[in-house]
């Protein structure tokens, strides 16, 4: 199993362990003023609560030493909150020796992260003073403190710790000035064509492209405080890993590849669930036991790979095993007993269409489904999450030689490229992320068919939604022609008729309000250059529709 490199998570610890000593310091300070009274439960509570998440970050980065030496610290604290007479004074000096050493301990930590560690004596000390603290008069006489306890006063810190809540403010303000920006631009429109003055047309040019390129370099800038290696996720998947591969007697070394690439935290904060799904079906259903593994001449140890790269404005994650790989033949025959699909369905479709039936809610919600499958529950949960995201999902397996999940997810929730259209009269965005491309087809080439209404596109019949129609929007009159904007979601296509193409547009995600409840279609709002609202589309959700009809109710 990989040793987890703790590089990445060191300075944070170091900052976060610097916080932690302060607020026990603060905590003992509290207490020693009010020496002559019986210690002050909340106090030491709250002295425990530090020491404790100390601990417990001391022993995730392998600080063993550390770990070991805070318990004892917490050991002793525990011992003399108990009593009911006021604390001697040799609890208080040894408490602040002790603070003295972890902050030695830190400095020496952050100079050389492989320092070796050695609490021995420092334990001694704290067993001393726990046996001894009833009998303070025959206590060793405590050391002056060394110059070198003092110095942490004037240490400087390298960060700075800011609610996340403060950087998603900022992060709104410049979606604001984007949006002044596109306004801006829409004005030097207008005053090119009414003023004839050249210089001062130049001027507000130059002045214009000047605040764009100042709003481009302050949101980048902020993008860049928000991100975050996602090798801050991939690490939590170790442990997991070595756990659940003992449980089922299974051998199985994780790997990482491109764990250095940055995401925002918003996408880091939630992609966990989906990972967390991926892995646990890879290591229950995917990856075959030892002996399987020798009979198949595959090496025992199996692997999955996490691995993450940058491409354009989106991430790559993907979730790679080495396993058996799935069977697009037993995964239709469960389609089709559970009703998910017919015969005829079943027999056109093939492996590949097969396998994205596992992302349908209740396919794998038995014990039943899952061996047959060869992947678990969830699935439909790792799919709607990765919607949610604007992103997509699509998986690659071969029977006997592993699957890849891939996830292509935005670097950012917040800004989006979007392409801008127009449906009678009112304006929406488009994802570009799921836009593959815009075509114009003759309005008798749209064929009605049972669920729907087609398009022939190339050697593939593509489903269509009228825009207008799905939104209850009045249309002023036909066309000989329609513009399609043709989109995906995962492995679906599908095809979306609008009026007009307006243009690509960066574009700030509005949420909806929750007394909105879940709109169909729409998955946020954005506001234009003119102040006019445009409602930003739901990829995912139309393309599930266009087979569906062309309204909603």
């Amino acid at each position: 199993m990989d040793t987890i490199d703790i590089s990445i998570l060191l300075d944070e610890y170091l900052e976060d362990a610097s916080t932690h000593l302060e607020a026990v310091e603060a905590g003992l300070l509290e207490l020693e003023r009010r020496a002559g009274e019986t210690p002050d439960r909340s106090i030491t509570t709250l002295l425990l609560g530090n020491l404790h998440t100390l601990k417990g970050n001391s022993g995730m980065l392998g600080l063993t030493p550390v770990q070991q030496y805070v318990h004892k610290l917490e050991s002793v604290l525990k011992a003399v909150s108990e009593r009911s007479t006021p604390l001697p004074a040799s609890f208080y000096e040894t408490f602040y020796g002790a603070i003295n050493v972890l902050r030695e301990t830190l400095r020496r930590l952050a100079a050389d992260p492989r320092e070796q560690l050695d609490f021995t004596d420092e334990i001694m000390a704290l067993d001393y003073a726990l046996a001894g603290d009833e009998a303070e008069s025959t206590s060793a006489p405590l050391p002056l403190p060394k110059k070198d306890d003092f110095a942490y006063i004037t240490q400087k810190s390298t960060t700075l710790r800011v609610n996340f809540e403060k950087l998603d403010e900022l992060l709104n303000l410049v979606g604001e000035l984007v949006i002044h920006r596109t306004s801006l631009l829409a004005l030097e429109k207008r005053v090119k064509d009414t003023v004839q003055d050249r210089q001062l047309l130049e001027a507000f040019a130059e002045s214009s492209q000047l605040i764009g390129k100042s709003a481009g370099d302050l949101r980048e800038a902020i993008m860049k405080a928000r991100m975050l290696p996602v090798k801050v996720v991939f690490q939590r998947f170790t442990r997991l890993v070595r756990d659940l591969s003992l449980q089922h007697g299974k051998e199985i070394k994780l790997e990482f590849e491109g764990e250095g690439t940055e995401l925002d935290k918003t996408v880091i904060d939630e992609i966990g669930e989906p990972l967390l799904h991926l892995i646990r079906n890879a290591i229950d259903h995917g990856i075959e036991k030892p002996a399987a593994r020798r009979k198949l001449k595959k090496p025992a140890v199996g692997t999955i790979r996490l691995s993450a790269r940058h491409e354009s404005s989106h991430i790559i994650i993907s979730v790679q095993d080495d396993g058996g790989g799935i069977d697009g033949d037993k995964v239709r025959k469960q389609a089709l007993h559970k009703g998910l699909i017919d015969s005829e369905q079943a027999s056109s479709m093939d492996d590949y269409e097969a396998m994205q039936l596992l992302f349908l809610p209740g396919f794998s919600t038995s014990k039943e489904v899952t061996e047959t499958s060869g992947r678990g529950i969830g699935l439909d949960v790792v799919k709607n999450t990765v919607n949610s995201f604007n992103g997509l999902i699509d998986i690659d397996s071969r029977l006997g030689e592993g699957t890849i999940f891939t996830i292509k997810l935005p670097l950012t929730l917040a800004i989006i490229n979007a392409l801008m259209v127009e449906v009678a009269g009112e304006t929406f965005a488009i994802p570009l992320s799921g836009v593959l491309e815009s075509i114009k087809v003759a309005t008798g080439d749209i064929h009605q068919v049972a669920d729907g209404e087609i398009i022939q596109l190339r050697e593939r019949l593509l489903p269509i939604i009228h825009l207008d129609r799905f939104f209850g929007l009045a249309r002023t009159k036909g066309n000989d022609e329609e513009y399609v904007v043709v989109v995906g979601s995962g492995e679906k296509r599908g095809g979306m008729v609008v009026d007009r193409l307006i243009g690509q547009q960066e574009v700030v995600i509005k949420g909806m309000d929750d007394y909105l409840g879940d709109v169909p279609g729409i998955s946020g709002a954005t506001v234009l250059g003119d102040g006019r609202v445009a409602l930003i589309l739901d990829i995912a959700s139309l393309v599930q529709k266009t087979r569906r009809g062309g309204t909603h109710g």
